[in-house]
């Protein structure tokens, strides 16, 4: 998948299609949530124990184009990058490969946010130090 390092492979559950035998829209966002978990986690910058009390992130916007739709027994991939890190927010990119052939692709934002004061807070900069390195070959916009 050209331009992204982080792939995360799906598994196509019978109880994903709709009355018209193809994944519905709904559950891309599902996928598109797995992938950008796998990314966090992956990549060091969230714990995959993080509770309610930690600073974490919330996501603050998403969408998706579809592309093509995606079947029962289809090998799908979704892509994963940052490619833009602000003060307190970043934005990720997604594209979703149904059998290599694009399916869908959107992007999401998530801000860095404390729970405990219901506020947006700064990036640290070892967290953008781990994703830089991950993406090492993208450049990633500030």
């Amino acid at each position: 998948m050209d331009g992204f390092r982080h792939i995360t492979p799906i598994e196509v559950r019978f109880r994903d299609l709709d009355v018209f035998g193809h994944v519905n829209n709904g559950v891309i966002f599902t996928y598109i949530e797995t992938a950008r978990i796998r990314y966090l986690v992956d990549v060091d910058i969230r714990s995959p124990r993080a509770g309610w009390n930690d600073i974490a992130f919330i996501l603050a916007h998403i969408n998706c184009d579809f592309r093509q739709p995606i079947f029962y027994g289809q090998r799908v991939e979704v892509g994963s990058r940052i490619v833009d890190i602000g003060r307190t927010s970043m934005r990720l990119a997604h594209r979703i490969e149904a059998d290599g052939k694009l399916a869908a692709e959107g992007d999401g934002i998530l801000v860095h946010y404390d729970y405990n004061n219901q506020c947006s807070t700064p990036i640290p900069a070892e967290m953008r130090a781990k994703i830089e390195a991950f993406e090492q070959g993208s450049k990633v916009a500030e």
